[in-house]
């Protein structure tokens, strides 16, 4: 007879039994608070240079950083477009945060696809400023692009995809 025919090893107590604990949700408020700096970020962006009606010319260090103004003026007109989709980006980005903190996975990846497209958008803008001249004013443009990404990149990430859960 085998010394150990009949004994069996003990399960540990409370532990490896039952459902597995539940994600944080610490990651998905991480990335709806980038999300909600990058929204502030378009509504203060847009303001700035929508004030009094002086538009784009009362704030040119910032007007550089606003929604396809970098296209140029045969392509934008007076920069009007440019402060309006500004506004519309930040709203539907805030829109989109509140689902993203109501844990609706769907609303991570559609802010995570606008924002790398912007963040495109903004490398296009500065690499553009540079050429024209402009290494002065990219900083506004440089930020926005960084804040864009940040928020982008924490977005696709696998803990805020389990914090979705």
């Amino acid at each position: 007879m085998h010394p150990n025919q009949g004994w069996q090893p003990q399960q540990p107590q409370g532990h490896g039994w039952g459902p597995p604990p539940r994600p944080s949700t610490a990651p998905a408020f991480l990335a709806g608070g980038l999300w909600l700096l990058v929204a502030v970020l378009c509504f203060v962006l847009a303001g700035l240079n929508s004030a009094h009606g002086k538009g784009i010319r009362q704030t040119p260090e910032a007007a550089v950083a606003l929604l396809g103004l970098a296209f140029g003026r045969g392509f934008i007109g007076n920069g009007d477009p440019a402060i309006v989709a500004t506004y519309v980006a930040g709203g539907v980005v805030l829109l989109l945060t509140a689902l993203l903190m109501a844990r609706l996975g769907f609303a991570r990846w559609i802010l995570a696809g606008l924002g790398f497209l912007v963040a495109a958008y903004y490398v296009f803008a500065v690499i553009r400023l540079t050429i024209n001249h402009g290494g002065t004013l990219i900083i506004v443009p440089g930020i926005a692009l960084l804040l864009w990404l940040a928020a982008s990149m924490v977005s696709v990430i696998p803990p805020v995809g389990k914090a979705m859960r």
